[in-house]
């Protein structure tokens, strides 16, 4: 609750005129947090006269608190646009009442192990009780008709919540772009090129447009992930370019909203949450990239389901509180045979992975059709799952160019029809860039 509670702290510390709309409906004992609950009762106390962060600091001194202007002026970075406050506010009145339904029914037990004579009128107050909770007191607020969402179907008809472009027009068309309050998932085998398109293309193309991305790539350090946008916006292999092109091309990418977690190896779900949270109110963040699932649980052995279960319907949840895209990378379990396509019952875990995700991914690279060990130059971004009624199913065919580590639309042409059946050649033309072959330009 400690997230809720600051959010309507920041709300009425940096929008005073706001104070009586916040305060509406909740008081300071619906506060878990003592100090919070003090902060909240001086800023109703001195709502009628006017109130700053110096005068409260001082009221709540003379309360034992020793609470400077500084620290109440740091509850403002809670403060942000897209916050719904009512909901906020719905949960702390919740919660109270459900420690209040604790207090309530821990005092009943100990009277009923004192007097089992009263057990009657026990039960009886219990059941009034818990009736009170779901009618009156919140499931009431919970309950809705359908015109109190116009204003949502309004925005979403005007596209004040614009969504997100992948760059690729082939499978932006096919999945309708990346919706903000959803989950995505994209698997596929070692070396396929999942962690260049999900950490690099993706995050590259997105900025661009002016959309704030975070990156949180626990196998690959962040000047890895910018060397490759550095090629991408030279055109040219890393090793090919001056040290006078590097930094023109990092100059450009520095001014692109990219933002990274800069951690390698496991970091806990909290941590990750604090992380999310953290870079939505502070830059804005409207998609994130994860890299991998498993990098941030932990379980022993005979916990991993549920683990990951638990660790999905957070991250959905988070996606769907911050307004914003999260794509997962999540590794397949091992394949029985090499050049595989990875399919939905092929994901490493638990049946979660193809129920929670709003969409699924799975890329596949054909290989040599004399040495699977030697790539293709196109790949085939399968698209197994998509909630969403704007968009489809299907596959889309994608062109790698190893000098830019770049993806761009390949066409119909060069689908293969099935798993390990090959269609028509490609002329070499197109597997050739500038007269050299790539035709081995994957890393991962």
């Amino acid at each position: 609750m400690s997230e809720e509670e600051k959010t309507i702290l920041g709300h009425l510390i940096r929008f005073p005129e706001r104070a009586a709309e916040l305060v509406e409906g909740i008081e300071g004992s619906d506060f878990e947090s003592a100090k919070h609950k003090a902060i909240f009762e001086a800023i109703v106390d001195h709502m009628g006269e006017g109130f700053d962060n110096l005068t409260l600091s001082n009221a709540l001194k003379g309360q034992g608190w020793e609470i400077n202007p500084s620290d109440l002026l740091a509850f403002g970075e809670y403060a942000f646009d897209g916050v719904d406050t009512t909901q906020c506010k719905e949960r702390i009145k919740l919660e109270s009442q459900k420690r209040d339904l604790s207090s309530f029914l821990t005092s009943k037990v100990k009277d009923l192990k004192a007097a089992a004579s009263d057990i009657e009128e026990i039960r009886e107050s219990l059941l009034e009780k818990l009736s009170a909770l779901p009618g009156e007191s919140f499931g009431g607020k919970l309950i809705k008709t359908p015109s109190d969402f116009s204003t949502e179907l309004q925005d979403i008809s005007e596209n004040k919540r614009p969504l997100l472009y992948s760059g690729l027009k082939d499978l932006d068309d096919l999945i309708g772009g990346f919706r903000r309050d959803e989950m995505s998932i994209i698997t596929g085998e070692t070396s396929s090129g999942k962690t260049t398109l999900a950490s690099a293309h993706l995050p590259y193309r997105i900025s661009q447009a002016g959309h704030p991305v975070l990156i949180a790539s626990f196998e690959m350090k962040p000047p890895a992930i910018l060397k490759k946008m550095v090629q991408m916006t030279k055109g040219r292999p890393f090793n090919e370019l001056t040290p006078g092109e590097i930094q023109d091309g990092l100059d450009f990418v520095s001014e692109l909203p990219l933002f990274f977690i800069d951690v390698y190896g496991e970091l806990g779900l909290r941590e990750l949450k604090g992380c999310l949270f953290y870079a939505r109110r502070k830059f804005g963040i409207e998609f994130a990239v994860l890299d991998h699932l498993h990098y941030f649980l932990k379980f022993n052995a005979d916990q991993e389901r549920q683990a990951i279960d638990s660790a999905l319907r957070n991250i959905k949840t988070w996606a769907m509180q911050l307004g914003i895209h999260i794509l997962l990378v999540v590794h397949p379990t091992k394949l029985t045979y090499d050049n595989a396509v990875v399919h939905l019952n092929d994901l490493k875990g638990s049946s979660g992975l193809k129920q929670v995700p709003d969409n699924v991914f799975s890329i596949w690279r054909p290989r040599g059709e004399d040495d699977l060990k030697k790539p293709e130059n196109q790949i085939i971004l399968y698209v197994l799952k998509v909630r969403d009624d704007a968009g489809d199913e299907g596959k889309v065919i994608l062109t790698f160019d190893k000098r830019s580590q770049s993806y761009s639309d390949s066409g119909p042409d060069l689908a293969r029809s099935a798993q390990g059946e090959r269609s028509p050649a490609s002329s070499p033309s197109s597997r050739t860039l500038q007269g050299r072959d790539w035709l081995s330009g994957y890393d991962s």
